[in-house]
């Protein structure tokens, strides 16, 4: 139930309505008295965490609502269909239609609505007809971060009363503050942290604010493109950052609701579903919606670097909790899971395999083994058994330089899970050699088909053949010189086209070979995850072989261009 709340005076709680409506599209088109007409039509109301705001069968809803603090999941069959935070609208479809909301509206925790209704909103409504009702709406990924700062900033010092800040937060509708902490940087407090902190720790709101703050602190700096930060949210698992220039100048805090575009957010809605699943069940539950969510990415445009980089990060979150759930871990310390492969460069598609290892400074249990295995496979992450070595069985190629996964650890991996006591393997000057001409014959033997005739491809032994494999024709062959050029300069984290970048400043490869081979990656990808998509919407499993017949003439040229592009960089690499 609601509460309508009372004994405010009415014209602090007008303009407190109103300086919160008109930092907020579309109410920000309003005029000054305009804006006082809604704020004196708008009512306040306050749910407790669980209760349902607006229910399927409910009847018609006759007010819009905008979210001043809290947050709110809309649900449908008892599924997650999106997740609302403070600005955002919701309801707005369903009152202009007169009809039940079709969906149900729930406090994810304790959360304060404005209750707009249908006479006020409606005009307001009609008049930006093709506009989305959400933070953020437009398209900020390429924009710096420094121009989608939204909310004030409120700083305050680490000795503040938890009370003041709080105080100062509500007055100036900022849903976080930086806490100064001079020269070691910055700190954090969220209104979520006061909330919870002070109710699982039983501190009182006198008590410094520096014992509810998180620190270190992510920051980025202000040119940062909003699209970059969106991803480093949702890997992290956080919905604030301070942004800081170089000299360490605090600029501002950007929030995830400044960085969404106007498209569908349920994949921060899984990564949540994700941390707060209880058993592994639950887990497998949720791995089960990672299709779809793919899906709405691509249905709204996200290049499909963007896309594969998303579905990373919510496989990457999947593996931590899978850890979690599968048991204590053998150690407090000196065990981590490591990703690999297409995990490690953040490029899983629908069809990826992710694939991990330990690296534990003691013989790892069995037992344990066995439970973390069960609970990935369970969630379909599981790239076979459990394999776990020491650092410096690692570090020794102990199984030679045809150890895929022992070769993949030392070039292409990223720490998931655990504390190391030690730092991650890596080459030792007695298997350099071994491992760079074992990626050069990979990268030699990744062979791409030569072109097309008719509607066949013709391979280079000169076969031919009705389908294309788009990851064996176009992907692995680029992947697998990225991962020699970069081994060549050291570099054994980041993406495939980030790879390629250093292996240009290495000097592995021209900075002409590897622009070259960046732009055709990103080509074979889209072609690749368009190809996922489609079989997915078609209700079949997706693979990587497409019909020769299906591919375009332009695209044809193209994927000529990208086979030609390969086979020069083999040939000067073979020379």
């Amino acid at each position: 139930m609601y509460e309508l709340v009372q004994g405010v005076p009415l014209d602090a709680a007008l303009s407190e309505i109103a300086r919160f409506l008109a930092a907020r599209a579309p109410f920000d088109a309003l005029g000054p008295e305009d804006l006082g007409v809604l704020a004196a039509q708008t009512e306040i109301e306050f749910y407790l965490a669980g209760a349902p705001i607006l229910t399927e069968d409910g009847g018609p809803v006759t007010f819009l609502r905008v979210i001043h603090s809290g947050a709110v999941d809309i649900v449908h069959d008892d599924r997650l269909l999106d997740l609302l935070g403070v600005g955002d609208t919701f309801g707005h479809a369903a009152m202009l239609s007169g009809l039940p909301p079709g969906f149900e509206a729930r406090a994810a925790e304790d959360t304060l609505c404005y209750r707009i209704p249908v006479a006020a909103a409606r005009p307001l409504l009609d008049g930006v007809k093709q506009r989305e009702i959400e933070v953020g709406a437009g398209a900020p990924s390429h924009q710096a971060v420094t121009r989608l700062i939204r909310s004030p900033t409120v700083v305050c010092q680490p000795m503040d009363r938890i009370r003041e800040v709080a105080r100062r937060m509500t007055e100036s509708g900022a849903t976080s503050a930086i806490v100064d902490l001079r020269s070691q940087g910055f700190g954090i407090v969220t209104d979520r942290d006061i909330r919870t902190k002070i109710v699982g720790a039983g501190l009182p709101l006198s008590a410094p604010v520096a014992t509810v703050m998180s620190t270190p602190v992510y920051t980025v700096p202000p040119e940062r493109p909003g699209g970059e930060v969106l991803f480093e949210l949702l890997e992290r698992g956080i919905r604030h950052a301070p942004v800081v220039s170089d000299s360490g100048q605090l600029i501002g805090v950007i929030e995830d609701a400044d960085l969404f575009a106007a498209q569908s957010r349920s994949w921060f809605g899984v990564r949540r579903s994700i941390s707060r699943a209880a058993t592994v069940e639950d887990l497998a539950a949720v791995a089960r919606r990672l299709p779809e969510v793919v899906s709405n990415l691509h249905a709204s445009r996200l290049r499909a670097l963007e896309v594969v980089r998303v579905l990373s990060a919510l496989v990457d979150a999947l593996t931590t909790r899978a850890l979690e759930l599968a048991g204590p871990a053998p150690a407090r310390e000196g065990v981590v899971w490591v990703a690999l492969g297409s995990q490690a460069r953040r490029e899983l598609t629908p069809v990826s395999i992710p694939r991990g290892a330990v690296v534990a400074s003691a013989p790892v249990p069995e037992e344990w083994s066995r439970s973390v295995d069960a609970a990935m496979s369970a969630c379909g992450i599981s790239g076979g058994e459990v394999v776990a070595r020491t650092a410096d069985e690692w570090a020794s190629l102990v199984h030679g330089p045809s150890d895929e996964l022992g070769l993949s650890l030392l070039v292409e991996r990223r720490a998931l899970w655990g504390t190391p006591v030690d730092p991650l393997p890596a080459v030792s000057d007695g298997v350099r050699e071994g491992v760079v001409e074992a990626l050069s014959a990979r990268a030699l033997a990744a062979v791409p088909p030569t072109g097309f005739d008719g509607d066949a491809v013709l391979e280079a032994d000169g076969s031919r053949s009705d389908r294309l494999d788009i990851r064996r024709a176009a992907i692995a062959p680029i992947v697998e010189l990225a991962r020699w050029g970069s081994a060549v300069s050291g570099v054994v984290e980041g993406s495939t086209v980030e790879r390629l970048q250093a292996a240009a400043s290495g000097g592995a490869l021209s900075e002409q070979d590897a622009l070259t081979l960046s732009d055709a990656f990103e080509l074979g990808l889209e072609l690749r995850v368009a190809h996922h998509m489609e079989q997915l919407a078609d209700g079949r499993p997706p693979d990587d072989r497409i019909e020769c017949a299906r591919i375009s003439p332009l695209m044809r040229d193209h994927l000529r261009d990208v086979f030609r592009a390969v086979a020069s960089v083999q040939r000067g690499l073979s020379g």
